[in-house]
C-alpha cells in the first residue's frame, strides 16, 4: 500500500515517504514502529494477489528441479546440499500459504512431467503433512524422498513411458525396477538419509502386497513411503497420460477412497481426501447461478464452500479476468455440482477458457 500520512502528521505536511509502497505490515512497523494509525492512498496502492507470489515461487522450483534432472541424464553427481536451498523453500511456501501451492501443484503445463511430477508431489506431500501434524523432523525427508522419487525413470527410455500400447513383459520389468534403480543412484551419492532413500525406493509398494519392488506388506511399508504413495498416485490420475486422460479432482479422489482398503493405508488415504475437500483445488464446478469456476482454495470448517476463481458470467460467457470469490461468505451463492471437463458439452467452452485463462486446469 502507498502511505501518504502518518497519525503525528497535520494534513498539509508532506509525509517523508510518500513515494514508498509497503508491501507488507512488518515492513512498516520495522520502518515506524510508533505509529498506531495511517493514511492510505488506495489510487496508488498496488495490492498483489498471493498466488501471484506462490507463482513465482513455484516456477522457480520447477526451474530448479529441471536444472537437476539434465544434471543426473548427463551423468553429473547429485549432492543432497544444492537441493536442500530449493526444498527449504518450498516448505515455506507450503507453511505460509498452502491452498495456493496446491493449488499451482494442479495445473497441468506442457513442460518436462517429470520435473513436474517431482515437484508437485513434493507439494501436495508437505501440504499433507502440514494438515496430520508431521513432526518437524519428517518434513526434510518428506520433502526431499517426494522431489527425487522419480528420479529412477531418467533411466528408463522415452519410448516406454510414452507407450500407447500395453507394455511387454520386458518393459514392464523396466518399469518396475525404476525405483531400486533411483535408490541406487542416490545411495551412491552418499549424502541422503535412510528415511529419504526409503520413500524413493518404496513409494510404489502397496498395502496387499502387490507393489514393487520388494512386494512389501503394510506396515513393512515406511510411514513416509505411504504417504508419498498417495500423493504420486493422486497426481497421476489428474495427469493427462499417454494411454488415459486425466480424471478431475474429485473423481481421482474418488478413486483412492475406492482402493483404500486394497493398495493404501485406508487411515491416510481419508485424511489426505480430508485435507482437500469434498471439492478439491483444481475441480471444476457449477454455481448455483449456471455460472462456472475452478475450486481455489477449501476451508476446514466450511468443506461445501470454498474459494473459488470465477470462469465465466452466469449465462456462461468467459470472463477475461478471474475474480476469486469465497463462497463461504457468500450467503445467496453455492455450488450446485461437480463438472468433468470431458463432457462433450463443454468442449467448445473449455478450449476457449484455456485460451484466455492459462492457470485452468482441465
Amino acid at each position: 500500500m502507498l502511505i501518504c500520512r502518518l497519525d503525528q502528521d497535520s494534513q498539509d505536511t508532506p509525509f517523508e515517504t510518500r513515494k514508498l509502497i509497503f508491501r507488507n505490515h512488518d515492513d512498516f512497523i520495522q520502518a515506524f514502529p510508533d505509529t498506531r494509525y495511517v493514511y492510505v492512498d488506495l489510487n496508488h496502492s498496488q495490492p498483489q494477489d498471493p498466488l501471484d507470489t506462490s507463482r513465482k515461487l513455484y516456477l522457480n522450483l520447477r526451474q530448479q528441479m529441471d536444472r537437476v534432472m539434465k544434471d543426473v541424464r548427463l551423468g553429473n553427481a547429485l549432492q543432497q546440499k544444492r537441493l536442500l536451498p530449493v526444498l527449504e523453500q518450498l516448505m515455506e511456501a507450503v507453511l505460509h500459504d498452502s491452498k495456493s501451492m496446491t493449488y499451482l501443484a494442479m495445473l497441468r503445463e506442457h513442460q518436462d512431467e517429470l520435473v513436474a511430477k517431482a515437484v508437485n508431489v513434493s507439494v501436495l506431500s508437505l501440504v499433507f503433512a502440514k494438515h496430520i501434524g508431521l513432526r518437524q523432523d519428517q518434513l526434510i525427508p518428506l520433502g526431499m524422498g517426494a522431489l527425487l522419487h522419480t528420479l529412477g525413470l531418467l533411466q528408463v527410455p522415452v519410448e516406454v513411458l510414452t507407450k500407447v500400447d500395453p507394455l511387454s513383459e520386458d518393459e514392464k520389468e523396466l518399469i518396475r525396477q525404476y525405483p531400486r534403480r533411483g535408490y541406487e543412484y542416490l545411495l551412491s551419492q552418499g549424502s541422503f538419509d535412510d528415511q529419504t532413500l526409503d520413500i524413493v525406493l518404496h513409494h510404489q509398494e502397496r498395502i496387499n502386497g502387490e507393489g514393487y519392488p520388494d512386494g512389501l506388506k503394510g506396515r513393512q511399508i515406511g510411514f513416509l513411503a505411504r504417504l508419498v504413495a498417495i500423493t504420486s498416485v493422486y497426481e497421476a490420475l489428474t495427469r493427462n497420460r499417454s494411454y488415459r486422460q486425466a480424471l478431475s479432482p474429485s473423481r481421482a479422489l474418488g478413486q483412492l477412497y475406492r482402493w483404500r482398503f486394497h493398495d493404501f493405508d485406508s487411515r491416510l488415504v481419508e485424511k489426505f481426501i480430508h485435507s482437500l475437500g469434498v471439492y478439491p483445488p483444481g475441480c471444476l464446478v457449477e454455481l448455483s447461478n449456471g455460472a462456472l469456476a475452478v475450486v481455489h482454495a477449501t476451508h476446514p470448517d466450511q468443506r461445501l464452500n470454498p474459494e473459488v476463481r470465477l470462469l465465466t458470467t452466469a449465462d456462461l460467457k468467459p470472463l477475461e479476468l478471474q475474480e476469486t470469490l469465497d463462497l463461504a461468505q457468500q450467503s445467496d451463492l453455492n455450488i450446485r455440482k461437480a463438472l468433468d471437463p470431458k463432457e462433450p458439452r463443454l468442449e467448445s467452452l473449455l478450449q476457449e477458457l484455456v485460451k484466455n485463462n492459462p492457470d485452468f486446469l482441465v
